[in-house]
């Protein structure tokens, strides 16, 4: 076999560097924008950020008078207004927070996880060493929720110890805060928290002779959990009368106290802080009409750095260094003039958005009729596929929330009129309506959704209907029930 070098013509679709990175910054939102213009700013000598002092301005005349001065403290710095300080630090100890620690600072620490924060009063309790081992590794293996899942059995197994010893460890466990942790079981959880809202958890199964409404209801609280969960669970209020014989109302209060408590409470205290939800786009209302604006409040504003770019212009600047800033200067206009493109493109199509709907300014996300890419495309300029990617992961704050923009392009459902079809947010906002206002003991179902929907000149099929449903995380109908 014979190698042999051959030339071929080949046509190829090649995407550019630069149209590449347009289309990158495009589909960014705005929290994610912002930190890739951070990184470009720092890898790239060609881009600043704007407020920022170039070198040759770093020393200004007072700085550099202040450099021929002698160093070391003045005479101020060695005694300071102690009167000042003294209101300063009687202010500081009326509070609760220690007198050393600054306000901002105390504020701004992170929430402990829930590991930590039980670990922390664990080790608060009097206990032995063994104890206090053993506690710490039931701690690690609660799940985020709270929860024991692993079998007791199997962790007394791998810690050598006797079960016995390793239950009234966990006892001790489930006696920290939050109420309700260190539970095996949803019903347990549920039974520890309902405890610390008893006098004394020994007398809960006497009755004393005067008890208020109060601890009355969570007595038969206690009761249900303990007796009767599985009819507390199918939603059998008149078979937990028959077997507590209790009234009624007396079982609706204490059902309504179960259902305020936490099934998970580690969630309470999970040691992260939900990140804020940034909008890129604001509706305002104008004078006479709304408006679109881009929110730029938290990206960064870039710009080419003059003195590297004198460098690049000078005759005497060495090859190689030109060569590197020339193409970091290329880069840079790549990167500007992207940044442009997309806040252009962003604004362009929410405002062709909100002139397409405009019931949407009025009734809000249940007017919005349906709506396709193409149209919007067509309408702006652009490519159906770039406005995709350019709205995606994309928020506008409305006067009714912060919504998705691609909550704009509602698909429509046809109807028996010609040329007519229903978006189908409207129609999960209709079943919405009806399945709040329904029977509990004869809820709707998904073929009495459609005789409803039709009486107010909405026709939908029943598939739909259960596909929208489903979205909508509704139950069916035989699981709403509830009966007497």
């Amino acid at each position: 076999m014979e190698l042999k070098a051959r030339q071929s013509l080949q046509q190829r679709l090649v995407m550019a560097p630069n149209m590449t990175l347009a289309l990158n910054i495009l589909r960014m939102p705005t929290m994610e924008l912002q930190t890739f213009l951070q990184l470009q700013a720092e890898e790239n000598p060609l881009l600043e950020l704007e407020g920022e002092l170039e070198p040759e301005a770093a020393e200004t005349p007072e700085s550099a008078s202040q450099a021929d001065q002698p160093e070391g403290p003045s005479m101020e710095d060695e005694w300071p207004d102690h009167s000042a300080a003294g209101d300063e630090a009687e202010a500081r100890d009326s509070d609760d927070r220690p007198s050393f620690m600054n306000q901002d600072l105390w504020q701004s620490q992170p929430p402990l996880s829930l590991h930590d924060t039980l670990s922390v009063q664990w080790g608060c309790l009097a206990q032995s060493t063994a104890q206090r081992s053993q506690g710490e590794a039931l701690v690690q293996r609660l799940d985020e929720n709270g929860y024991l899942t692993e079998p007791l059995e199997e962790i007394a197994r791998e810690l050598q110890v006797d079960l016995e010893q390793l239950e009234a460890v966990l006892k001790l466990l489930q006696r920290l805060d939050p109420p309700g942790v260190g539970a095996r079981t949803l019903r347990e959880c549920l039974l520890l928290q309902l405890e610390r809202r008893l006098p004394d958890p020994a007398l809960v199964a006497t009755k004393p002779p005067q008890v208020d409404a109060g601890e009355a209801h969570v007595r038969l609280a206690h009761r249900i959990l303990q007796d009767h969960f599985e009819l507390f669970v199918r939603h059998r209020p008149g078979a937990l009368t028959r077997a507590t014989g209790a009234s009624e109302e007396d079982i609706q209060q204490a059902c309504a106290l179960l259902r305020r408590l936490n099934p998970k409470p580690g969630r309470a205290m999970t040691g992260e802080t939900a990140p804020s939800l940034v909008p890129d786009l604001v509706l305002r209302k104008g004078e006479q009409h709304y408006d679109v604006e881009l929110n730029d409040e938290y990206l960064p504003h870039l710009r080419i750095n003059r003195r590297y770019h004198r460098m690049l212009l000078e005759a005497g600047t060495p090859g190689d260094v030109k060569a590197f800033l020339q193409e970091r200067f290329r880069q840079a206009g790549w990167i500007l003039k992207a940044i442009e493109e997309r806040n252009a493109t962003l604004v362009a199509i929410a405002r062709c958005l909100i002139s397409l709907q405009p019931e949407f300014l009025e009734r809000g996300p249940e007017a919005l009729g349906p709506l396709t890419q193409a149209q919007v495309a067509g309408l702006v300029g652009r490519h159906p596929s770039t406005v995709s990617r350019a709205i995606a992961h994309k928020t506008i704050d409305t006067p009714f929330g912060i919504l998705r923009l691609e909550q704009f392009f509602a698909s429509g459902v046809p109807q028996p009129a010609k040329d007519t079809r229903v978006s189908d947010e409207r129609i999960k906002s209709e079943m919405q309506r009806l399945i709040a206002q329904e029977s509990t003991q004869r809820p709707l179902s998904d073929a009495a959704l459609v005789s409803r929907l039709k009486e107010r000149q909405i026709t939908v099929a029943r598939r739909t209907i259960a596909k929208y449903r489903t979205s909508l995380r509704i139950l069916p109908a035989h699981l709403r029930r509830r009966r007497v």
